[in-house]
């Protein structure tokens, strides 16, 4: 089916009638023709690429038929009920993430919250949430068009990166419009891939303001501990008069970059700042300061280096 008659078939639906959109993707790799041609003959008139898929369905029939071969051939895939439940799976190898990785996030029932599951030598993780009755909710709106947003999340989730997961216990809290969907606004310590997932499932700015704030309070917290396991790109001990008052601050650089930056800036000083910075000219100017706003709250002494950048 053509792209125009697909998507003629989709605006001439009523919205009022109850029906599943459809979309799923491969990632870097694309569909063997034999499973084209298996996916064409899938209910709904399916608009098919060597790619993509998606579709809209009516009947529970039609629903079962077609999920069974999205879940085994895709890498990711997108379910919309214009009744409310609306869900987002990805399908990973284990090697790259495992279920006893995901096991801290999974919270919720078997049809809302971060859910996990194995095949074969991959894993299937469903980020979800489950309501009744949204058709007035969901009036003029469908799935369709979200899921090339949201695909990068996959690789963000095999590279370590779990953010958005920590998000499940606020998956369909937010039953309002968020103003410039699909998209979130930034600053959450999130990718634009999650947010608009977020945005998707139905998380609020309002929820995630509140999430970033208790996120930002444990990671600072903890990045001292965090980093202490890494190699710094340069650290100097102030040795005061009074030994009491000496400290160390330390450069660093994280391998992976995390949510709030790349390089972060640790003292043992307890007056101290830990500081994280998206950009080796903005941490190096903020290394200099404080170790010479620590400097002041601990003189007199002399400065020795305990690390330098050619050692």
């Amino acid at each position: 089916m053509s792209t125009r008659r697909y998507q003629n078939r989709r605006r001439h639906r009523s919205p009022y009638r109850r029906f599943l959109d459809v979309e799923a993707v491969v990632i870097g790799r694309v569909i063997d023709e034999a499973t084209q041609t298996a996916l064409r003959l899938l209910p709904g008139g399916p608009l098919v690429t060597s790619t993509s898929f998606a579709t809209s369905v009516v009947t529970p029939e039609e629903r079962s038929a077609v999920e069974h071969l999205i879940e085994q051939n895709f890498d990711a895939w997108l379910y919309f009920e214009n009744t409310g439940p609306r869900q987002v799976a990805f399908r990973i190898p284990s090697r790259m993430l495992s279920a006893e990785t995901i096991a801290p996030y999974v919270v919720g029932g078997s049809h809302e919250g971060v859910q996990v599951e194995t095949d074969a030598e991959d894993l299937i993780l469903r980020l979800m949430f489950y309501s009744e009755d949204a058709e007035g909710f969901n009036l003029n709106r469908d799935g369709i068009g979200w899921l090339d947003f949201i695909a990068p999340v996959r690789q963000e989730l095999m590279s370590g990166r779990l953010d958005v997961l920590e998000l499940g216990p606020k998956f369909g809290t937010f039953w309002d419009f968020v103003g410039g969907e699909p998209d979130l606004p930034a600053g959450y310590g999130l990718s634009k891939a999650s947010r608009i997932l977020a945005a998707y499932l139905l998380v609020g700015p309002d929820d995630l303001d509140w999430w970033q704030i208790d996120r930002a309070e444990e990671f600072f917290s903890n990045l001292s501990k965090t980093v202490q396991d890494l190699t710094p790109l340069a650290q100097w001990e102030f040795v005061a008069a009074d030994p009491e008052k000496s400290f160390q601050i330390t450069l660093g650089k994280f391998p992976n970059g995390s949510s709030y930056g790349s390089w972060y800036i640790v003292a043992t000083d307890p007056r101290s700042d830990q500081l994280v910075c998206e950009t080796e000219s903005e941490a190096r100017s903020f290394y200099h300061d404080e170790a010479l706003r620590l400097q002041r709250l601990n003189d007199p002494g002399r400065w020795r280096q305990i690390i330098s950048e050619e050692s």
